[in-house]
């Protein structure tokens, strides 16, 4: 067999050579967050017409660091850019007419790229240990199976990364690839960057409030990054013996998971982390980040006895339908993994699910609407459908429509918006075929309505 550490000096190349690799007609994967070359793609972008690039689709997973091809229209008569999830970076990008809002879930995320042909690898990773096996890293270890070892992929570029990455712990043939599957090796060192998570906010202790008393100890929680998150994470004290089997794992889960509040953490990757918890994960055996065949995936969830399921949307209307991943007719973030997450945990035996949302939203000119509305607005995107949601939360309460008739979710639903629209609400819904007046006057004369 060939000496890894000859075929590593035998195949190594400046990011200048690496971005001439890249040909018409590529389709590459470049990895998340992290993992994404950045360099590379500022290469790309400086030479775009020196290198005559044309018919290049990039395909990634959240961008955490700027790059000029996002912001500049030119970068479209060269490159297509398209983001499984888009944070600030590409929402500005999408608002530009640039980058391409895709159309999977995460647990999609294994075959979105192939639907264009992916043939293409380039990811930061990193160094080889003694074997020459390299680690994905944290951000990587999720589709390290499904993407990054695909044999679709015929030309790999690797980035070796050792001070902007962490590794994760795991057998090898899970969390990492070895050094001569790479066509090509680039030395690219970078700076690591942790994303600070969002402190709580008022209306995110008055929502975590009607949902803690449904979490009880032994229970498995899944939470996104973000204010309700924190909320939710600064309460499991007065709960205990919680496990974490989610999308994403978060800063403040390592020490409550040190002072065996959290009994364990399993999760496809970081969400708002910084390097503590990346040293927390590889040193404690409790903490595993693992691929998302497992951790976003509704057959793998329903598995998980009791998981309570808590995710966002920015408006329902009044038989349960959500828009998730725009604001108004805006797109905004993605699907994600809530819809593994919302559907697993209502066939999931013990399973409860939760879609939170404020109750009103003030647009660029001040004025406040409602987010619960009749029905949504023409164009709008249904993220989630009536049939699989459960529990609805807002500030002003909580309702549970799973598997009610359209009538009953409709009262249920009125009862937890703003109080200012609740009459409206009433007033345009009963335009509709789904409901009349009569109906509100007889709630009362039936049991449990």
């Amino acid at each position: 067999m060939t000496d890894w550490r000859e075929y590593y000096k035998e195949h190594l190349i400046s990011i200048s050579e690496a971005a001439k690799k890249i040909v018409p007609g590529d389709r590459v994967w470049i990895g998340q967050a992290t993992q994404i070359p950045y360099a590379l793609l500022e290469e790309m972008y400086t030479h775009m017409n020196e290198y005559d690039y044309y018919d290049i689709m990039l395909m990634y997973n959240c961008a955490v660091q700027p790059v000029q091809m996002l912001f500049d229209p030119e970068t479209k008569k060269h490159f297509r850019l398209m983001s499984a999830f888009c944070l600030p970076l590409e929402r500005i990008s999408g608002e530009m007419g640039i980058m391409e809002y895709c159309g999977f879930n995460y647990d999609q995320l294994a075959q979105g790229p192939f639907v264009y042909g992916a043939n293409t690898l380039a990811i930061q990773i990193c160094p080889p240990d003694e074997n020459g096996y390299c680690n994905v890293g944290s951000y990587g270890v999720s589709v390290n199976k499904v993407i990054t070892q695909r044999p679709e992929l015929k030309k790999k570029i690797a980035f070796i990364d050792p001070t902007g990455l962490c590794p994760v712990k795991g057998d090898v043939r899970d969390t990492s690839i070895h050094i001569t599957e790479f066509d090509y090796i680039v030395e690219n060192p970078t700076e690591l960057i942790g994303v600070p998570a969002a402190q709580p906010q008022e209306i995110d202790k008055i929502i975590a409030s009607y949902i803690l008393p449904y979490i009880h100890p032994g229970d498995k929680i899944q939470i996104g990054f973000g204010g309700l998150g924190e909320e939710i994470l600064a309460n499991l004290k007065s709960i205990g013996n919680i496990e974490v089997y989610s999308e994403v794992a978060c800063d403040n889960m390592a020490q409550l998971c040190r002072e065996g509040v959290i009994t364990k953490i399993t999760a496809a990757s970081p969400g708002a982390c910084s390097e503590e918890f990346f040293k927390f994960c590889y040193e404690d055996p409790r903490a595993n980040l693992i691929s998302l065949e497992y951790t976003i995936e509704p057959f793998e969830i329903m598995k998980q006895d009791n998981i309570v399921a808590i995710n966002a949307t920015f408006m329902i209307d009044l038989i349960g339908q959500c828009c998730s991943e725009a604001q108004g007719l805006t797109p905004y973030s993605g699907t994600g993994g809530s819809f593994a997450y919302t559907y697993g945990a209502i066939r999931a035996k013990g399973g409860r699910s939760f879609i939170c949302l404020r109750s009103t939203y003030i647009d660029h000119e001040g004025a406040r609407h409602s987010n619960v509305v009749p029905w949504l607005p023409e164009g709008s995107i249904v993220t989630t459908l009536k049939n699989f949601v459960m529990y609805v939360v807002t500030e002003y309460g909580l309702a549970d429509i799973y598997l009610k008739t359209l009538r009953d979710r409709i009262k249920a639903l009125i009862k937890i918006a703003h109080p200012d629209y609740r009459e409206w609400l009433k007033e345009k819904i009963c335009t509709t075929p789904l409901i009349s007046e009569e109906d509100f006057e007889n709630q009362c004369r039936w049991s449990g309505v």
